[in-house]
């Protein structure tokens, strides 16, 4: 399986962040910032709305603009306007593994992002995002026909039978 390598980003008021010793550093406009990962040969972007995450939808119209450029998922809260709104836009939409996607239609666009410990398999998402992954977790979802992401660092400490369950892997800029 091939790995894809996936940069991670952060969105606050229409402005991208990156992460660096926890701390949020500016990098840039969005469209700005999407067509240096294009020209770099992403094909896909990690999107950590921080506005999204407290259920406000004051950036739908970047993710419009984004989804021209190259294909996007966005962790956001459960809330159902706000989902149906991105999912509408063709975003990938990453959320926790009970919310209730059972109404949703485009499951190919779920994404569950899998806390540690987390013993369901999340059903109705089509990709799963393991938080703290090991071998076992990966094998498990691969084995129930979820496409995997991992984090860099988590991706390094699995076995070789383990980084073949990986689809994707979540990079820092």
């Amino acid at each position: 399986m091939a790995e894809y390598k996936i940069p991670i980003i952060y969105l606050r008021d229409k402005q991208v962040f990156k992460k660096e010793g926890g701390m949020l550093q500016f990098i840039g406009k969005p469209i700005d910032v999407a067509k240096d990962l294009k020209e770099r040969g992403f094909q896909l972007i990690h999107i950590v709305d921080l506005d999204a995450l407290s259920g406000l939808s004051r950036n739908l119209d970047v993710y419009d603009n984004l989804t021209y450029l190259l294909n996007v998922q966005v962790e956001c809260a459960s809330t159902p306007s706000l989902v149906m709104k991105l999912l509408s836009l063709k975003c990938r939409v990453v959320l926790h593994p009970t919310a209730d996607v059972s109404a949703l239609k485009e499951k190919k666009l779920l994404v569950a992002k899998i806390p540690k410990g987390y013993e369901g398999e999340a059903e109705g998402f089509h990709d799963v995002m393991l938080d703290q992954a090991n071998t076992e977790e990966a094998q498990r979802f691969f084995n129930l026909g979820k496409r995997v992401i991992v984090s860099e660092n988590d991706y390094a400490g699995l076995s070789t039978s383990g980084r073949r369950c990986v689809w994707g892997i979540i990079v820092s800029l």
